[in-house]
């Protein structure tokens, strides 16, 4: 029995109804799409994906009783890979600073070779 449903078929309310009255089945079509997500990504990702995914699904399960708890570290866990990825960033940039905040009113303005103030121009 197959429990593969369209995108389309996805949508929150139909989600959240199914969730309340069968949970195994809402369960079963999450771990489906998830796993169809996966299998969807380029090959080289995939292991890295999975062991993610093996991440969320623990705290997940050693937080059942708590669904708040879980979502609090999943997304804790979530904003220290942001954080991770900021600080690399700025250390490419050649910002030392590892928190990487500058004030703004000590921000230079952009100026030209005569010491005049530049307007900077954006591709739109």
């Amino acid at each position: 029995m197959s429990t593969k449903l369209e995108s389309a078929n996805l949508d929150f309310d139909y989600l959240s109804q199914l969730y309340k009255t069968a949970p195994e089945k809402f369960e079963e079509i999450r771990a489906q799409e998830i796993n169809d997500f996966i299998q969807s990504s380029p090959k080289e990702r995939q292991k890295r994906l999975r062991g993610l995914q093996f991440q969320i699904d623990s705290i997940r399960e050693i937080n059942k009783n708590t669904p708040m708890k879980a979502c609090v570290q999943i997304s804790q866990m979530m904003h220290n890979s942001f954080d991770d990825m900021r600080h690399l960033l700025n250390q490419f940039a050649g910002n030392t600073d590892y928190f990487g905040y500058k004030n703004i009113a000590d921000a230079e303005p952009h100026k030209n070779q005569e010491g005049e103030k530049k307007v900077l121009k954006f591709r739109r």
